[in-house]
């Protein structure tokens, strides 16, 4: 392949290749255009998806009953408890009193040097129980003596531990304790110790920490229910009050604070007019997929119809009456956006929290249930649009098998190209110089006048 100009005539070979080949590449161009018309729907088809998903998570905060049970849960002092509210929760208010809190149990032994080691007899050990289970017991094998240190280590390091962790405390001069804790809180994981072999209890010295003075039921967290005196092994009781959890912060005895259930009617028309958003941002991507790359396809027709249907079909049969989105303040406006009045919302959820429940949530008839189900569909791996991305993706293979086909055969065409011209080059450099040397001969034949002479 040349790669400069004619070498025998001056011929621009390059150039004329270059030229020919545009002309031969057109079916390429062509059959890379068509690529990027797939890529570009299949984008769209992808945007779609996108917009649907995102319509159906709004749908799903007013699909189902429970999604719709919404409870805050406020405590009257943040600094001594807090609490949240599940779907299962009653609108009420609790008196609520923090006797203790849970706490781990825990122990720190004699202060000794850091070089201070215990054991180093046959059988010398340290047991640790957590509970009443003697199954739960760590060994800390002492017939090789050991410094508080090694001790830590041998507790935290053991893959059988039961529930205890270790940890040293530096003090003054070399000194130091080992502190031994419960990883867990409550009288459930009260510790104990015992000592094998020559160990004795006044080699480690364990005074205990913890605040229970020795009764280990006061390790539990203690409060007061409406003055029904409830005791958990740990500071996150969510087994007191119905679909309630309650989180203790620090003690506060003889003090009674309010806890109130209430519905969390913002955040259900939050969740309205996140729904409303959402819908007519479906609208939107649609007027715009059909001014653009999805211009012909049946698909957009089809989603938007099944939307339209369902909006404009009410729920029958609800226990409340009520059958139209708009009774409760959700309406299109004349341009066909769907709008929210908040006010008329938050109204109607006060006055009948189920009504509104129902026109949204009701299997099969509630408007949120039903789009849901609707947009399913759609989204799903055999819906649709995965349909129509599917066959795309197939062509646009097919496409790429043409493409590396007319690749090969353009570059035997540029090769055979230049291999011509290349000739032809040569053939016109070789007549060139034929016709200089019968110029230059002609030149040198001797020349007649007119005259007589």
């Amino acid at each position: 392949m040349l790669s400069s100009a004619g070498i025998g005539s001056g011929l621009d070979v390059n150039s004329i290749v270059s030229q020919l080949m545009v002309l031969e590449r057109r079916p390429l161009d062509v059959l890379q255009q068509k690529k990027e018309d797939i890529d570009s729907r299949i984008s769209a088809y992808g945007n779609l998806k996108s917009a649907l998903a995102t319509f159906q998570d709004a749908m799903q905060q007013l699909s189902t009953p429970a999604a719709l049970k919404i409870f805050t849960a406020t405590s009257g002092n943040d600094s001594v408890f807090t609490a949240t509210a599940s779907d299962t929760a009653a609108a009420s208010t609790f008196g609520i009193e923090v006797i203790r809190l849970a706490e781990r149990h825990k122990f720190a032994s004699n202060e000794e040097l850091d070089t201070y080691t215990v054991g180093g007899k046959n059988n010398d050990a340290l047991e640790i129980q957590v509970g009443s289970d003697p199954a739960n017991t760590l060994v800390v094998d002492l017939s090789t003596a050991k410094t508080f240190g090694d001790i830590k280590d041998a507790i935290n390091t053991d893959p059988a531990n039961p529930g205890v962790t270790a940890s040293i405390v530096f003090g003054n001069n070399g000194n130091q304790k080992l502190v031994i804790t419960a990883a867990d809180s409550g009288s459930a994981n009260e510790l104990s110790f015992s000592y094998p072999g020559k160990v004795k209890a006044s080699d480690f010295g364990f005074q205990e920490v913890s605040n229970s003075g020795g009764d280990p039921a006061k390790l539990d967290a203690e409060i007061e229910v409406d003055g029904y005196a409830v005791t958990r092994g740990n500071n996150t009781i969510d087994d007191v009050i119905t679909g309630v959890t309650i989180d203790l912060h620090s003690a506060d005895k003889n003090t009674v604070y309010a806890l109130d259930i209430e519905r969390d009617t913002t955040a259900v028309a939050d969740n309205v007019q996140a729904f409303a958003d959402a819908y007519n941002e479906i609208q939107t991507a649609i007027d715009g997929l059909r001014d653009n790359e999805l211009a012909t396809d049946s698909l957009l027709f089809s989603i938007e119809n099944g939307l339209r249907n369902i909006m404009n079909s009410p729920a029958s049969g609800l226990p409340s009456g009520l059958s139209y989105l708009g009774e409760i303040g959700v309406s299109f406006s004349r341009e066909g956006i769907l709008t929210v009045d908040t006010a008329d919302v938050e109204s109607a959820l006060t006055n009948d929290f189920n009504a509104v429940s129902e026109l949204f949530s009701t299997a099969g008839q509630g408007f949120a249930n039903r789009l849901d189900s609707l947009v399913d569909g759609w989204l799903a791996l055999d819906g649709l649009i995965d349909g129509r991305t599917d066959s795309l993706d197939s062509s646009k293979r097919l496409l790429e098998t043409r493409e590396e086909s007319l690749e090969y055969r353009l570059t035997q065409i540029e090769a055979r190209l230049f291999d011509q011209f290349g000739q032809l080059d040569t053939l016109i450099g070789s007549l060139q110089a034929t016709s200089n040397f019968l110029t230059q001969q002609l030149s040198q034949l001797p020349t007649y006048g007119n005259n007589n002479n």
